[in-house]
C-alpha cells in the first residue's frame, strides 16, 4: 500500500455512512498536538502527517478522504479523576486548588475531570467531594499531563 499524506483535517467522521470504507488511526493525547507524525493505520497504511503550525487533530477527525474510503483519527481514552462538587462554590474552591497546585483541569457541566495525580485526589477527599478514576476520551486540546514538576523560581 502506498503511503498517504497528510496536510490538513479535511472534516468530521459521520457515523452513519456506510458507502466508503473506514480505516481508524490510534492516537494519543500526547500526539494529538504534534505536528510532524507517521503511524500506520489499523489496515496497515502508513500515514505521514505534516500540520500547519497551531493545528490539533481530535477525536473523529477525518485525516484522509478520496471518495471511497476515509482515514479517521480515534483518540485513546485516558485515566482521570472525575471530580463531582455537589455545589458552585464548591467547584470554585476544587478548581482553584487544583490551579495552585499547577495542574490542569476540566470543567464538564457539573464534573471537574484531572489528572489522576495523588494530590488531587486527596484534595477532593479534604474538600469532602466525590472523587473516582475513570478512562475518558478528552476534547480537543485538553491534556491531563501533569505539572507536578513545576516551581517558582524564588
Amino acid at each position: 500500500m502506498e503511503p498517504v499524506s497528510v496536510t490538513a483535517v479535511i472534516g468530521i467522521y459521520e457515523e452513519n455512512q456506510t458507502e466508503k470504507t473506514i480505516d481508524w488511526v490510534d492516537i494519543d493525547v500526547e500526539l494529538c498536538d504534534k505536528l510532524r507524525w507517521k503511524k500506520e493505520t489499523e489496515q496497515g497504511r502508513l500515514l505521514l502527517v505534516d500540520l500547519p503550525r497551531f493545528t490539533t487533530i481530535g477525536h473523529h477527525d477525518v485525516l484522509y478522504d478520496d471518495g471511497h474510503y476515509q482515514i479517521v483519527a480515534r483518540m485513546q481514552p485516558v485515566a482521570v479523576w472525575v471530580m463531582e462538587p455537589k455545589t458552585f462554590e464548591e467547584m470554585g474552591t476544587l478548581c482553584y486548588h487544583i490551579g495552585n497546585l499547577h495542574q490542569p483541569c476540566l470543567v464538564d457541566g457539573h464534573t471537574v475531570l484531572a489528572p489522576p495525580e495523588e494530590s488531587l485526589r486527596a484534595l477532593a477527599h479534604a474538600l469532602k467531594v466525590s472523587c473516582r478514576q475513570e478512562e475518558r476520551i478528552l476534547p480537543r486540546g485538553f491534556a491531563t499531563r501533569s505539572r507536578s514538576g513545576h516551581r517558582h523560581a524564588l
